[in-house]
């Protein structure tokens, strides 16, 4: 595994992190194999574990925060990096952009408590990164950035963050790079046109992670759960109702066509291959409940794309709409 400099943090995390989210958090997926997913992730070099106080119906913190707890009793605290996200007050993500019930709270006195408790969810000591999540850009004012300054002036944390996807917020935090440390964002080879607003943020010195690598498993084949277990119904219930997905599911044919193609790689492969050819990148963060997915993503930081087959892939993209926001 390979590491990079996450912006100007002095955070340095795995080029492929674990995303500790969606199927992986919730109930009905075991908790023994949910910790077994993050422990065979740890064994092969990942240090960049992500989740969100929210997520998986407020499950999956307290899931991750057991499974930091079982490494922590073999390794040093300084070897792990726990991102977590705080501002949603709803255990899900909305699918339509009207969602009334979608509410959230970003007062400080609020995002300090959402800190304080993931740090006890996640058995940590402390967060190295610490997200806004479903962000908006009145929120940016100077009693948000005391707050933030006090978090990481009492330990509580080592970097703030935001994660969005709209273009026009992330133009909006690269102007404030003494404020914030990093984004993460959707980023994959059906969006490439996210490289310019990637390169603004690395320039002012704002850290890069990147969600969605797979386009949400549409750039690869029989990724999008198996009838043999719960998670096909996770994930086909998230592919009709969100529209991005929705979008995914139509641009993604030719491009997984070239991917497949690729001699030497997986389709998984090249297209995590591809994405760290961009050093403006700090880490592809991937989500699986499925080990030999997880090792198959992993592997792709050792591996390196000829210029040719990177050429194929950019003429595939050039071809797809934009489906940026």
């Amino acid at each position: 595994m390979k590491y990079r400099d996450l912006g100007r943090s002095g955070i340095k995390v795995s080029e492929i992190g674990l995303g500790c989210s969606g199927f992986w958090g919730d109930k009905r997926f075991p908790e023994k194999s949910a910790v077994a997913v993050v422990q065979a992730a740890f064994d092969e070099g990942v240090n960049f574990f992500d989740t969100g106080s929210n997520y998986s119906n407020f499950n999956a913190e307290p899931q991750l925060g057991r499974a930091v707890k079982e490494i922590l009793k073999t390794s040093s605290r300084d070897r792990i990096v726990i991102s977590t996200k705080a501002g949603s007050n709803v255990g899900y993500a909305p699918t339509v952009a009207d969602d009334d019930l979608y509410h959230s709270d970003f007062s400080p006195d609020a995002l300090r408590e959402s800190c304080i408790r993931s740090i006890k969810n996640l058995n940590c000591e402390y967060i190295d990164v610490f997200q806004l999540h479903g962000f908006k850009l009145d929120l940016l004012n100077d009693e948000m950035f005391k707050c933030f300054g006090e978090l990481k002036k009492d330990g509580l944390v080592r970097a703030i963050g935001v994660n969005t996807h709209f273009k026009s917020d992330l133009h909006e935090i690269a102007k404030f790079p003494d404020i914030f440390d990093m984004v993460l964002i959707d980023a994959n080879l059906l969006q490439l046109d996210r490289s310019i607003i990637i390169e603004e943020l690395s320039n002012v010195g704002i850290g890069v992670a990147i969600g969605t690598v797979l386009a949400q498993g549409h750039l690869v084949t029989k990724k999008i759960g198996s009838l043999k277990n719960l998670s096909f119904f996770w994930y086909l219930a998230r592919t009709l109702l969100k529209p991005t997905t929705r979008d995914f599911s139509k641009a993604a044919a030719p491009m997984r066509s070239v991917l497949k193609s690729i001699e030497g790689f997986t389709p998984a492969q090249a297209a995590f291959s591809y994405m760290l050819r961009d050093k403006n990148i700090s880490s592809c963060v991937f989500g699986t409940t499925n080990l030999s997915n997880l090792k198959d993503a992993i592997s792709a930081s050792s591996k390196i794309l000829s210029d040719e087959d990177a050429r194929r892939i950019r003429l595939a993209a050039a071809k797809i709409p934009s489906l940026s926001r």
